[in-house]
């Protein structure tokens, strides 16, 4: 019975590893924030749209390095936001998300943890 124990232990917090690791994590890193929040803002000005609800999908080749270094699936330029998607899922998946405006974030405000700098975090929502 002990040497179950003495072997199950291990494996379960191996499998409790495994599964955390699974799932993207945000940043919390200030300067990093800063840099997501300041290259968002240059896309917004690069690639402006007006209030009509349209949006652009950036090519990968024109991501700029800190969000590419995010390693997104997509990073797409909404009226008033950015949005990139790190791990797409039926309904939104995970990303990061830039706005002044919290209510100008593509999905309902409930969805979204505020990190710092304008920068915001979803899950599945």
């Amino acid at each position: 019975m002990i040497g179950c124990l003495r072997n199950g232990i291990p494996i379960i917090a191996l499998l409790v590893v495994a599964i955390y690791s699974a799932f993207p994590h945000p940043s919390y890193n200030q300067a990093e924030l800063k840099a997501i929040a300041a290259e968002s803002r240059g896309l917004m000005a690069s690639y402006p749209l007006g209030p009509s609800g349209h949006y652009i999908s950036i090519p990968k080749d024109k991501w700029p390095p800190v969000i590419a270094g995010l390693k997104p699936y997509s990073v797409t330029v909404y009226h008033g936001m950015v949005d990139i998607t790190t791990k797409p899922f039926f309904d939104g998946g995970w990303g990061y998300g830039f706005a002044l405006q919290k209510r100008d974030l593509t999905m309902l405000v409930e969805c979204w943890s505020e990190l710092d700098q304008s920068v915001y975090w979803h899950g599945p929502c």
